[in-house]
């Protein structure tokens, strides 16, 4: 099993934690322990929210699925049933029967981004310019996480040729428990620390 997580979501969420660490230390050093629910419950909160939306999602090649973990929720498409991989926005994946599921963990650059790097794949006469959409290029977490699931379902086309398609849903979704579980805490102790 191979997985991504962009470089920028990994940036975010250790940035989150480390805040919400800060936040709570210097609190709890200048009112004390007893006091500091205001600066705990902040500092938590800003930590699990860096874990559980950053630090969390990520997308997993297996050897006969791609499964994709979101905040809240995990999606499962065989790739015997994969028709297509998208990167308007984010990578989506499109199964044969036209469900798609987006990935957090793999964003799109945004538009200043994009016009960075095509320019300079156009100046550098880089093979990246060859792709029409900048979300398709290496080296953007859209484009990396769409080259990991297109290589895997490659390896699995190439092991099991003319075996395709299936009965049901191409993408089964399933909620995640542990996320849910991340998101109801920071809530809960972002709540606690304004309220507290």
């Amino acid at each position: 099993m191979q997985t991504f997580r962009a470089r920028s979501s990994t940036i975010w969420g250790w940035g989150a934690i480390a805040l919400g660490v800060l936040v709570a230390v210097i609190h709890v050093s200048s009112v004390g322990f007893s006091l500091a629910t205001g600066g705990i419950g902040l500092g938590a909160a800003a930590a699990l929210f860096g874990y559980g939306a950053f630090l969390r999602p990520h997308v997993a090649a297996h050897e006969d699925r791609v499964v994709v973990h979101n905040v809240t929720q995990t999606a499962t498409v065989p790739y015997a049933r994969l028709a297509d991989l998208e990167t308007r926005w984010s990578l989506e994946i499109v199964g044969d029967d036209g469900l798609k599921v987006g990935a957090f963990s793999a964003p799109a650059p945004s538009a200043t981004a994009a016009r960075h790097a095509q320019r300079d794949a156009a100046r550098k006469d880089d093979a990246r310019a060859e792709y029409g959409r900048a979300g398709d290029r290496l080296g953007t977490p859209s484009g990396d996480a769409a080259a990991l699931v297109h290589a895997a379902s490659s390896a699995w086309t190439a092991a099991h040729p003319g075996e395709s398609g299936g009965e049901g849903p191409s993408i089964v979704r399933r909620p995640d428990w542990i996320g849910i579980a991340v998101v109801a805490g920071a809530i809960a102790a972002a709540l606690w620390g304004l309220l507290g």
